[in-house]
C-alpha cells in the first residue's frame, strides 16, 4: 500500500516523498474518499424547484466570488503586479495564472461580450428571482473600506456560507503551494463534476429558467475540465516540486478546502428544507384561512 514514507523525527528531519511514485497522484488518492463524499451530498438533488434554486444561489454566489480571491492571490505572489516590474522568476506559472485570470475575470462568453463569471452569475441570478442584495451589499461594504470579515458579519446567509468564505481567506495567507493545493483541488478538479450534476438534475426537474445560468455552469465545466485543471496540475508541480513537506502540505489543503465545501452544502441543504417547510406551513395556513371564509 502507497504511503507517505517519513524520516525519523528530529530537528531536520521532513516527511520523505514515497520513493517511485508520483506524488500528485499519491495526493489525489488519499483526498479520494472526501471527494466522493462531496461529489455524493444530496443538495444536488434537492434543486428540483425554482425557490430551492433561488436559496442555493443566494449561498453559491459567495463561493463564485470568494474562488477569485485564490487565483488573485496566486497570481500576485507568482507574477509581478509591483512598480517598479520585476520578470517573474517561474515564467511558465506566471503565463498559467494568467491565462486563468483572464479567463475567470474577463471571459468571452459569447463573441465580444466579455464579463467576469462574477457578473454572469449575478445576471443569473436577477433571471431567476433569487435575492442578490446580500452579496451586493457585500462588495459595496468592501469597496467602502471595510475588511471582509467587518463586511460578512451584517449579512442575512447562513453561518456555513460565513464560514467557508472566512476559510477561502484564511487561506489566502497560507503558502504558495497550499493555496494552489486548495484552488486546484478544492475548487477547479471537482467543479465540472459538481457542476454536471446540477445541470443534470436542473434539466431534468424542468426548473432551468436562466440562460445565463446555463451558459455561467456550461463555461465553467468546459473551461475547468480542458484547460484550468491541466493548468492547475502543472501549476502545483511546479510549485512543490520534489519537496516531500510541500507535499504533505498541500495534500492537507485540499482536503481542508473539500471538507470546508461540504460544511457549506450541508448549510445550503439546511436552509433549502427550512424554506420549504415554512413555505408548506403558509400554504397551510392560507388554505385554512380560505376554508374558514368560506
Amino acid at each position: 500500500m502507497k504511503t507517505w514514507n517519513r524520516q525519523p523525527q528530529g530537528e531536520n528531519s521532513k516527511p520523505a516523498i514515497l520513493e517511485g511514485a508520483d506524488p500528485y497522484i499519491l495526493l489525489v488518492e488519499k483526498i479520494e474518499s472526501t471527494r466522493a463524499a462531496l461529489l455524493s451530498h444530496p443538495v444536488y438533488k434537492q434543486l428540483n424547484d425554482l425557490i430551492s434554486l433561488r436559496v442555493f444561489m443566494e449561498s453559491h454566489i459567495f463561493a463564485v466570488w470568494d474562488f477569485m480571491a485564490l487565483i488573485k492571490t496566486l497570481q500576485r505572489r507568482i507574477t509581478c503586479l509591483d512598480v517598479p516590474w520585476l520578470p517573474p522568476t517561474d515564467i511558465n506559472s506566471a503565463r498559467m495564472v494568467n491565462e486563468i485570470v483572464l479567463a475567470e475575470e474577463t471571459d468571452e462568453v459569447t463573441p465580444k461580450h466579455y464579463t467576469s463569471h462574477f457578473d454572469l452569475y449575478l445576471t443569473a441570478m436577477e433571471e431567476i428571482g433569487a435575492d442578490s442584495s446580500q452579496i451586493k451589499n457585500f462588495i459595496c461594504s468592501l469597496r467602502q473600506g471595510f475588511p471582509a470579515d467587518q463586511a460578512l458579519a451584517p449579512l442575512s446567509i447562513p453561518e456555513s456560507t460565513n464560514t467557508f468564505v472566512l476559510s477561502t481567506l484564511r487561506t489566502t495567507n497560507k503558502s504558495t503551494h497550499e493555496i494552489a493545493a486548495a484552488f486546484l483541488l478544492g475548487r477547479e478538479d471537482i467543479i465540472p463534476a459538481m457542476f454536471r450534476q446540477l445541470l443534470g438534475n436542473l434539466e431534468n426537474s424542468h426548473v432551468f429558467t436562466s440562460d445565463s445560468l446555463h451558459l455561467y455552469l456550461d463555461r465553467h465545466t468546459f473551461l475547468d475540465e480542458d484547460q484550468h485543471v491541466p493548468m492547475g496540475q502543472k501549476l502545483l508541480k511546479n510549485i512543490c516540486a520534489n519537496d516531500p513537506l510541500k507535499w504533505e502540505q498541500a495534500l492537507h489543503s485540499a482536503h481542508s478546502a473539500l471538507k470546508v465545501r461540504h460544511s457549506l452544502w450541508d448549510g445550503v441543504a439546511q436552509s433549502i428544507q427550512a424554506n420549504r417547510e415554512n413555505h408548506e406551513l403558509s400554504g397551510a395556513c392560507l388554505a385554512r384561512k380560505s376554508n374558514n371564509e368560506s
